[in-house]
């Protein structure tokens, strides 16, 4: 009697350890996953670029003379009038050449006036027979001899003042001086780099566009706009300009980027990236692209022998709490993010961790 006891408890524990072990194995085979539900968002397509901002209106001033500078009137990042002189280069010789050529055309002119008075006068005489044809020639001959030494004399005054000017850099337009070259007694050649000058109300970058993505770019096209310097803020533009002819050298497009915003923390010389976009897409099904399962498959053509290549999608989705593969077909891709245009519903529950460990068919356990 008391061995089949004991052959009934062992017979029992057994039954019980075999039940936990069971237990244990199917815990074991749950695969702690973490999903996405499917949502409609709007995706769009970039065509994504580097550049420099620069000023609507953006010059570099350079010397017209070589002579040392006297003057620097202006900082970087001063604002600047129209015809503001910025810099001075010595000009005293100018100055007296100037002076000089004044005075020989204030000269010329007054000897023009009295030749015309005269020949006024000698005219009305002639008209009257009260002079000679001679003397009436001569009145003419030195009219004409008079204009034309004061047409001379106006044109070595212009050249004059020119020459003066040239010593004086100024502001060709209201702006800012973005950099200054030059400074005090520092002699400096023609044709040497003097000022900078941008104008703040505007500014704008050129971006250069190979392949592909000349084709997608037009004009009005929204712009996002990131700066490195500027880490966490994002700008908006426009594309303004396309020029119409591939540069044959570089084989690239300048296109030409508008900012919709006057913020002053955007200024010349400012290095970005710009994203244009090319085509928008609303009320579509958006996931991680994290959650794809990418396979290729090689496909043979039968007539030809020729191998193809096929790539194809597959991810995820919980089905009372199992995971099921899906193939699906793509869209648009974007900063971690792709369109699904086939194979999947709106409220989907997506595994985006754990995919690849995990098993059609195989229980998971969603976490949080």
């Amino acid at each position: 009697m008391r061995h089949r006891v004991l052959s009934l408890l062992s017979l029992i524990v057994l039954v019980v350890t075999g039940c936990s072990q069971k237990a244990e194995e199917d815990t074991a085979k749950t695969v702690p996953v973490r999903v996405y539900a499917v949502k409609s968002e709007s995706i769009s397509n970039y065509v994504r670029a580097t550049g420099s901002v620069e000023g609507d209106e953006d010059v570099i001033l350079y010397s017209k003379v070589s002579e040392r500078v006297e003057k620097v009137n202006i900082r970087p990042g001063q604002a600047v009038a129209k015809d503001q002189i910025l810099v001075e280069q010595k000009n005293e010789v100018l100055k007296q050449g100037l002076d000089i050529a004044h005075a020989g055309l204030k000269t010329a002119e007054a000897q023009a006036k009295l030749a015309a008075i005269d020949y006024e006068r000698m005219s009305k005489l002639y008209s009257e027979k009260a002079i000679s044809p001679q003397q009436y020639d001569q009145a003419r001959t030195a009219k004409e001899t008079a204009e034309h030494a004061s047409e001379q004399a106006r044109s070595m005054h212009e050249q004059a003042r020119e020459q003066f000017e040239n010593s004086l850099i100024k502001a060709p337009f209201d702006g800012v001086a973005a950099a200054v070259y030059v400074q005090r007694n520092q002699t400096i050649a023609m044709g040497q780099p003097v000022v900078q000058i941008v104008s703040p109300s505007k500014m704008k970058a050129k971006i250069y566009l190979t392949g592909a993505d000349i084709q997608q770019v037009r004009i009005g096209q929204r712009v996002l706009i990131q700066f490195p310097t500027l880490p966490g803020k994002e700008f908006s533009g426009r594309v303004d300009k396309v020029n119409t002819a591939i540069d044959h050298t570089s084989k690239t497009l300048e296109v030409e980027i508008g900012f919709l915003s006057n913020d002053k923390r955007i200024t010349s010389g400012l290095f970005g990236e710009f994203s244009i976009e090319t085509l928008k897409n609303a009320d579509r099904l958006v996931i991680p692209e994290t959650a794809l399962i990418p396979q290729t498959e090689i496909r043979i053509n039968r007539e030809t022998g020729l191998q193809n290549t096929v790539k194809k999608f597959f991810l995820y989705v919980i089905e009372n709490r199992t995971a099921r593969m899906r193939e699906v077909k793509t869209g648009i891709a974007n900063s971690g993010q792709i369109e699904i245009t086939n194979g999947l519903a709106l409220a989907d529950s997506v595994i985006i961790v754990g995919q690849n460990i995990v098993k059609d068919g195989q229980p998971v356990n969603v976490i949080e």
